[in-house]
């Protein structure tokens, strides 16, 4: 990949991606809402803040919290 260094500092990096329905659910949606000209700019903030699915996808919530319940999050496939 052959990166570009301007007169002024700045690396300009080109990248190509492939965005898989299900999997990257949350970036096609974001990718598709960027406003014309902008995608860079949404890209590079969601490089540094990170991107998060919709809040409420796949969780449930109980009416009121039991303290005295373990916390059980097996199902999040990572180990801690």
């Amino acid at each position: 990949m052959a990166n570009d260094v301007r007169p002024n500092g700045n690396l300009v990096v080109t990248v190509r991606l492939t965005l898989v329905p299900g999997r990257d659910d949350d970036l096609i949606l974001l990718v598709r809402a960027a406003p014309r000209g902008r995608l860079a700019g949404v890209v590079r903030e969601s490089m540094r803040s990170g991107v998060a699915a919709p809040l409420g996808f796949g969780v449930q919530m109980k009416d009121e919290p039991d303290d005295e319940a373990e916390l059980d999050m097996s199902d999040l496939g990572c180990e801690l």
